[in-house]
């Protein structure tokens, strides 16, 4: 949600771009021409504008790409305000209207819009908010071949829609506090579309022509494109090392929003005081040369048809697909976090569950995450599966000691027999001298 990619210079003003004419003929067909025109420029200024958005659901997939369009269209870094993480104390104060969903995540996002409403809406000290902007969004971006959608959860999708209602049911506080709603949908599977979508939500809006619009998107897709090197990296960089020193990293199957400590009840850090590195889905490398060392079988590393072919849903797809993974790593284990009452992880148990024991996979799961935090029963899990994860540590360390144990023989049986090699070579032709 940081800042983090510094956008490009936007074109000048009647710079020459690629386009393509779309021309009307007859019996309505549609010819489309390869063109040149010059950049159209609109030099608004938005250093005064401030725009508010929840840290919540898929923007958690997302954040870059917005923060970033915003960026480039030239709001300034600090005027894009995102909510807090989640916490107990936000939910007591904000999660008190009319919204009813079936999971925790998609309740508390009440909470949030309720701070950016009463604490980071601010107009008496010149920090007011224009703009309150949670978008719909449909589709979200994935690396999984050969799916049949790559959709949102429902719920998810939905949750701004039933926000608005909640916060419009009784009073407007939206427009008691002058701040304009703003939820347009968006698809991040259909670039073209998503200009469209955001031109035709944020042009009117912030007064930017249809090409800095366009720019705009283009730069958000490169910031989610380093992210996801950044964290690929990262990601690679520990998996590297835990596999040099024989020791388990843990793999979190969740859904990008698990990473909110208010929702994962501060679980995953629990096992990092405990010494075992955490991996997000998104920072598994997803480099083919890398997986194929772990796929020896054959199998596409991107493909989970052979697990899973009814797959739509983007977000329980790739918790598949990291499992999958995970059970050809020696080096990971699993946790796996699940909001209570959610629909699209459900069909999900049975596939995990059953990779996890072909595979003799390492395995905790919380299935049943809500806005209590039982704290004993937590700790318990965690010191139980930490002291698994103890002896699998051990195994792996005697292990590897067993092959430097046998490659040492082996080098030395080598070496053993080169030099009987060698010195029965030296001596043959001294034989046939005599």
């Amino acid at each position: 949600f940081d800042h983090f990619y510094d956008v490009e210079k936007m074109p000048a003003e009647g710079s020459s771009i690629d386009d393509v004419r779309v021309i009307q003929k007859r019996f309505f067909r549609l010819a489309r021409k390869a063109m040149k025109r010059g950049f159209k420029r609109s030099h608004v200024d938005l250093s005064q504008l401030r725009i508010g958005m929840p840290r919540v659901m898929n923007l958690y997939s997302c954040g870059p790409f917005f923060r970033t369009y915003f960026e480039a269209l030239g709001l300034p870094e600090k005027n894009l305000i995102w909510s807090s993480q989640t916490s107990e104390e936000m939910w007591v104060e904000g999660g008190r209207y009319g919204s009813i969903d079936p999971c925790y995540p998609s309740k508390v996002i009440q909470a949030h819009i309720h701070e950016l409403i009463f604490h980071k809406h601010e107009p008496d000290k010149q920090r007011g908010l224009d703009y309150l902007y949670y978008p719909v969004i449909t589709h979200v971006p994935s690396w999984v071949k050969n799916t049949m959608d790559d959709t949102s959860c429902p719920i998810v999708a939905g949750s701004p829609k039933v926000v608005k209602s909640a916060f419009t049911k009784e009073v407007d506080f939206f427009a008691r506090e002058g701040i304009e709603w703003v939820d347009d949908a968006v698809t991040f599977t259909e670039r073209n579309l998503l200009k469209r979508r955001m031109f035709e939500t944020w042009g009117p809006r912030l007064g930017v022509t249809e090409d800095e619009s366009d720019f705009a998107v283009d730069q958000g897709f490169k910031a989610l494109e380093e992210f996801d090197r950044h964290m690929q990296s990262r990601g690679k960089a520990i998996l590297d090392e835990v596999e040099r020193e024989g020791r388990v990293a843990i793999l979190l199957l969740g859904r990008p929003y698990h990473s909110d400590p208010g929702l994962n009840h501060g679980i995953p850090e629990e096992f990092q005081v405990l010494g075992y590195p955490i991996l997000s889905i998104r920072s598994i490398p997803k480099d083919p040369a890398y997986l194929r060392r772990w796929f020896t079988d054959g199998a596409d590393p991107n493909d989970i048809n052979d697990v899973w072919p009814e797959n739509y849903s983007a977000n329980s797809v790739q918790k598949v697909w990291a499992a999958r993974f995970a059970a050809r790593h020696p080096h990971i284990a699993l946790l796996d976090l699940s909001s209570f009452k959610c629909g699209h992880d459900a069909p999900t148990y049975g596939l995990i569950d059953s990779i996890v024991k072909t595979a003799k996979k390492p395995y905790s799961a919380l299935h049943d995450i809500d806005a209590n935090k039982p704290g004993g029963s937590i700790a318990i899990r965690v010191k139980t599966y930490a002291h698994k994860l103890k002896l699998v540590e051990e195994a792996l360390q005697e292990e590897a000691q067993a092959r430097a144990e046998l490659a040492r023989r082996l080098a030395d049986k080598r070496r053993e027999l080169e030099l009987k090699y060698a010195s029965k070579n030296s001596n043959t032709p001294a034989q046939a001298a005599k």
